[in-house]
């Protein structure tokens, strides 16, 4: 298979390689990075680039059989997640025994949630799209950074402690996650 790529030199230490929701490829090098070292590091994460690009061909054709999402269906599936987002974070935050402050619920385009440092939480409203065991596991990492701000073997310690199904979850979402993110790439996120 022959693998299109472009190449984007910067200020920056180390090579990396970003396959995008277009199929894009996108190779990120340090300025004077000759050529033929790009080249030869793309050819070294060959099979890594050939996954990544199924995986997005895959996500694509689950979103295209879900269809597409309007306006009016985003509107009611965040009055949704406003309803049920809420319950599972006290939920859970009793479990795991931290306070929170705000919760913000958006259409957002790359991100399933995040925490802030002043304990605000952010969750994608299509979060209520997936099976509730997906949702939960978001809600308990993000607010086990309510302790952890990092992705220590700390924090992954007390997410599996609060939530053993965590790693099956995770993986779930980083296969058909981009899907959903696919199903509303015509409108504005917030």
């Amino acid at each position: 298979m022959e693998i299109t790529y472009v190449i984007q030199k910067s200020r920056r230490r180390s090579m990396s390689i970003q396959v995008a929701d277009d199929k894009k490829i996108i190779v990120k090098v340090p300025l004077g990075t000759p050529t033929f070292v790009a080249e030869n590091f793309i050819r070294e994460k060959k099979d890594w680039i050939t996954k990544q690009l199924e995986k997005v061909e895959k996500q694509t054709k689950l979103a295209d059989s879900m269809g597409p999402l309007t306006e009016e269906d985003i509107r009611q599936i965040k009055k949704k997640a406003r309803a049920v987002i809420p319950q599972r974070v006290e939920h859970y935050a009793k479990l795991a025994d931290v306070s929170y402050n705000r919760i913000f619920i958006r259409l957002q385009k790359s991100r399933w949630g995040s925490c802030s440092v002043d304990g605000n939480l952010n969750f994608n409203c299509l979060l209520v799209l997936m099976p509730p065991e997906i949702l939960d596991s978001v809600v308990v990492h993000e607010l086990c950074h309510r302790r952890h701000m990092n992705h220590s073997k700390e924090f992954y310690d007390e997410v599996l402690q609060i939530f053993p199904d965590y790693k099956r979850c995770d993986k779930w979402l980083k296969q058909n996650g981009g899907a959903y993110f696919k199903r509303c790439g015509h409108l504005q996120s917030e």
